[in-house]
């Protein structure tokens, strides 16, 4: 499968999820796939970055290791982020009212598909 078919399918085993990307830590998208634009995703890939140090720095901080997974959820969407490796997540944006958990089971279960590319 390729990078665009496993985004695909993983916006669409999520009840109100809207898209997904892979992107660096340095914010640099590597692929994306919408169905739904309920934010930029060229802006979240820049915001990325900084998100994924603060999350790792306080998450050190606090003793409790590599931040694996982390979300934000706002009044717009929600938006989920996943880490392949220490370099690649996998992020999903899902609607206010779509299905959280399923998104985060479906972040675990597709990182180990792509994981070996990077």
């Amino acid at each position: 499968m390729s990078f665009s078919e496993i985004l695909k399918d993983a916006v669409e085993r999520v009840e109100g999820a809207v898209s997904s990307m892979i992107l660096g830590s340095d914010g640099i998208p590597v692929e994306e796939y919408a169905v739904e634009k309920l934010l930029s995703l060229e802006d979240l890939g820049a915001e990325a970055s900084t998100m994924i140090r603060d999350v790792n720095i306080a998450a050190k901080d606090l003793g409790l290791g590599t931040a694996r997974e982390f979300s934000i959820i706002s009044d717009k969407c929600g938006i989920i982020l996943r880490q392949i490796n220490s370099s690649y997540y996998l992020a999903l944006v899902i609607r206010p009212g779509g299905n959280y958990g399923k998104g985060r089971f479906v972040l675990k279960t597709t990182v180990p598909k792509i994981e070996n590319e990077f």
